[in-house]
């Protein structure tokens, strides 16, 4: 009995299909995770007849499949850790099979690109040659791949069956939400049970450490909050304009409506990751567009999720006044270039809150989507009426499945250079300015920090301090780290920062990562 036989009939009962299309059903069925072959065999089911059960399936099949960009019969997405680690090894020697067909990598290459781009992988451009033609070969580069695809295409499948939205799972599937938990358990277990050493022997689990820095959540909102209200302050000294903006997806990116669940009959196939490149690729136009005709702004950008995962964002802007209606008219023009006459769009496809400091702050526009879309703490509810805890778990794992970077700070001062002036401690012998920018650092101050450093408007290579990066030394042996990938890749590490030419260290330490966890312990959700 072959693999496959033993999960069909384990896990699911074929006896109420005919006998003449149990192969058929069985063929197109084992291709899944078992979550979702029920899923499937329920809607087979529901079918009145022979003929309408059986094209179901295969067009349904078929769609997947070419959503995927994949033949129906290369579906692979119930594969185990093992099954992955397997197949990780053997495109790795393909790909070994196939650069020793040509004279040289350099001939290779675009072959070796299409073969990753059959594997449904968009292959590692920026890099050398040799660099890039290392990680193709590489069993461990591909499995880090295998995975995330394999995680991102289940929630696909299941995002086209509707199983993502206000009804049934909020923002992202049941599988998924229960994988991201996992992950974060495991990312627990490991960082608990792994422990930095320095050279003057104190030691600190990654746990530790991690709790110190923006990976808290706590210590991330905090700071996003801190930021937002900086920014407040300077633009109302600066006599600036504040707004509360929020862009969303034409219809056809929409799986289902909000208020029912059911299939909204304009959706074109389209993913979140979809509705994220429209979002993307709309605000390049409008940047691009504001640059020419010199409009300045800044704030923050908020990713969140609508009900069926389809992301939306929230844009805390500033703005000088003389210049805000025109911004406001360039984004609403760019937020309805794309089906902008279908039912709707001008009341829900760009929406403007302009602020009254009278009325409210800007900080306090921002401040639930934050707290939303980080822990969820000290709010009521959601706007769906779900529990905010919950809620800011699926969120989280909604982000982490499409690769969404949920906040962005958009113009403004380094943040990197803020972090780092922050561990400072005690420099002598620096201009008065300096020491302004340290102190506003380490009290908290965005506002003076960002006055300090140059003004809201100051281009990052004008800014007093820049961050200051160092090729990584192996401390043993005195040699400069190199990638695992490539000889000539050298690794270049964060080290502090710098002005006017001189160096600042704020990270003095070397580090070695010592486990202390047993050999078999599975790393599988801990990337």
């Amino acid at each position: 009995m072959t693999k496959t036989d033993t999960m069909i009939q384990t896990e699911i009962d074929l006896s109420s299909i005919a006998w003449d299309d149990r192969a058929f059903v069985q063929q197109r069925l084992f291709c899944f995770p078992v979550e979702i072959q029920k899923l499937l065999l329920k809607s087979y089911l529901s079918k009145p007849t022979k003929f309408e059960r059986n094209t179901y399936l295969r067009t349904t099949t078929e769609q997947i499949a070419a959503k995927l960009s994949v033949p129906v019969s290369q579906l692979e997405l119930n594969l185990s850790e093992d099954d992955l680690r397997e197949k990780a090894k053997h495109l790795a020697q393909s790909v070994f099979a196939l650069r020793r067909q040509f004279l040289n990598d350099e001939l290779a290459l675009e072959t070796v690109r299409g073969f990753i781009r059959q594997q449904g992988i968009t292959p590692t451009e920026s890099y050398s040659l040799h660099g890039e033609m290392g990680r193709y070969s590489d069993a461990k580069w591909w499995l880090r791949k295998l995975r995330k695809s394999l995680r991102r295409n289940i929630e696909t499948v299941l995002h086209h069956l509707n199983q993502v939205n206000k009804k049934t799972s909020l923002y992202c599937s049941r599988l998924t939400l229960k994988a991201r938990i996992r992950q974060k358990a495991y990312q627990h277990e490991y960082l608990s049970n792994t422990f930095a050493v320095n050279e003057q022997g104190q030691r600190f689990s990654l746990l530790e450490l991690s709790q110190k820095g923006v990976s808290d959540p706590k210590i991330r909102k905090g700071e996003l909050m801190v930021r937002a209200r900086g920014f407040e302050e300077l633009a109302q000294d600066l006599g600036h304009e504040a707004t509360f903006l929020t862009i969303t997806c034409p219809s056809k990116y929409h799986r289902s409506y909000s208020k029912s669940g059911d299939i909204n009959p304009k959706w074109e196939g389209l993913t979140p990751l979809d509705g994220q490149a429209y979002l993307n690729k709309q605000w390049q136009l409008i940047r691009a567009k504001l640059n020419r005709l010199d409009i300045r702004f800044y704030g923050f950008r908020v990713a969140e999720p609508q009900h069926d995962g389809t992301p939306h964002w929230h844009l805390l802007l500033f703005v000088e006044k003389h210049q805000y209606q025109k911004m406001v008219d360039i984004m609403r023009d760019y937020a309805l270039r794309e089906d902008g006459d279908e039912t709707g769009a001008d009341k829900h496809r760009f929406t403007e809150v302009k602020i009254d400091p009278n009325k409210g702050s800007a900080t306090g526009y921002i401040a639930k989507y934050i707290s939303k879309n980080i822990d969820g703490e000290n709010l009521e509810c959601g706007i769906y009426g779900e529990d905010p805890l919950e809620a800011a778990a699926r969120v989280d794992a909604w982000a982490a499945c499409w690769g969404i970077r949920q906040f962005q700070q958009l113009g403004g001062c380094s943040v990197t250079v803020w972090r780092e002036l922050r561990r400072l401690k005690d420099i002598m012998n620096l201009p008065e300015r300096a020491k302004a920018i340290i102190e506003a650092a380490d009290k908290g101050d965005w506002k003076t920090y960002t006055q300090q450093m140059g003004g809201v408007f100051c281009e990052r290579q004008a800014q007093v301090f820049k961050p200051y990066y160092e090729l990584s030394v192996d401390q043993t042996t005195g040699a400069v780290k190199t990638s695992q990938y490539c000889d000539n890749e050298l690794v270049r590490a964060l080290k502090g920062v710098m002005t006017a030419g001189r160096e600042f260290i704020t990270r003095v330490f070397a580090w070695r990562i010592e486990s202390g966890l047993a050999p078999s312990f599975n790393l599988e959700f801990c990337e």
